[in-house]
């Protein structure tokens, strides 16, 4: 899309990330009181998505921002034309996706309480929530709509992991795909960005492979074929060594795996991916950051913004749990990207 196609959307974008809120912003909600939070959040950008609250209820904090992040995509797509606007309904449908994988999550676990799924039911005219029901994990699959019911029930087994992998397979052969009508300059952007994401991604099946006991012949499959910086071929390897620890030793030597092992005495002493996970995602936040020096009327603003909005609604999430539950602060600091 020219600069000139770009003009009314950047303009809309330059305006909102102004309002993303900075380190220091966020860290003085992780180290507010309980009783502060909310009154903090009234005084931020978020006021009028949680006006109405008078106690801190994670939950409704959560789905009220999960509408406001789901708006701006809605405004980008809105304010694009294709093949732009295709990609970014491509991009889009990932909550959908996450909405999936939340709900088979809950039947393979057996929860109980309700998955909050992202509100994009209208958008896609797919009614996820109705799965919320069903009885079990194959009762599940069976309500779903394709493409998502061919993708799972062609899947060679129940393990969660491997439902997961192939949803992820589809959703990134699709955007991979959109990605390709994008003009030189956007798709160099978007491939950058997409590319840092089926990164981590794959890294972390790797390592959630080697955590569940998964055969190094067996991970194979379930990686993505595309990549940024992450090359199939130099991390044989580390599929075929017996333990997390080792797997991180055995990559090639790359940004992500200084990351990784600037993380694993923590991944060692509380036996969690987890913390794995969390450097893997602060360090793709670094990358996407450096997309709005300059503010280029081009594709990167927008991705740039889209997926800081997303992270800081992550985070705030992730703190309203925590101030719910009265964790620390630094133990809350702790699980922020």
């Amino acid at each position: 899309m020219s600069v000139s196609g770009y003009a009314y959307v950047f303009a809309r974008i330059r305006a909102r990330v102004s309002d993303l809120m900075d380190i220091r912003a966020m860290r003085e909600l992780a180290d507010a009181r309980k009783g502060d939070f909310l009154t903090l959040m009234l005084e931020s950008p978020y006021k009028a998505s949680i006006e109405g609250l008078t106690v801190v209820d994670a939950r409704a904090i959560e789905g009220a921002l999960k509408h406001e992040l789901v708006d701006e995509y809605l405004m980008v797509i809105r304010s694009t034309k294709p093949p732009v606007k295709d990609f970014f309904i491509e991009l889009l449908r990932r909550f959908e996706v996450m909405n999936v994988k939340a709900i088979l999550r809950s039947k393979f676990a057996g929860v109980m309480e309700a998955p909050l799924l992202f509100p994009v039911e209208s958008f896609f005219r797919r009614h996820m929530s109705i799965l919320i029901d069903a009885d079990s994990l194959d009762g599940a699959i069976k309500r779903l709509e394709d493409p998502y019911r061919r993708i799972l029930e062609s899947s060679s087994g129940q393990r969660l992991l491997e439902l997961e992998t192939a949803l992820d397979h589809e959703l990134f052969d699709s955007i991979w795909n959109r990605m390709r009508h994008l003009q030189r300059r956007d798709r160099e952007i978007a491939r950058k960005v997409i590319g840092a994401e089926v990164d981590t991604t794959n890294l972390m099946i790797l390592l959630r492979c080697k955590w569940e006991g998964v055969a190094g012949t067996e991970i194979e499959r379930y990686l993505m074929p595309y990549s940024y910086e992450f090359e199939f071929d130099a991390v044989r390897d580390a599929i075929l060594t017996d333990s997390v620890s080792s797997a991180i030793q055995l990559l090639p030597d790359s940004p992500y795996k200084a990351v990784l092992n600037g993380a694993i005495q923590q991944y060692e002493e509380e036996k969690s991916l987890v913390p794995l996970e969390l450097a893997l995602q602060r360090y793709r936040l670094t990358l996407i950051k450096k997309l709005l020096l300059g503010y280029t009327i081009d594709i990167a603003t927008i991705l740039g913004y889209l997926y800081l909005k997303e992270a800081e609604i992550r985070n705030i999430s992730t703190i309203a749990v925590c101030k719910e539950n009265e964790l620390p602060a630094e133990d809350t600091a702790r699980l922020l990207i």
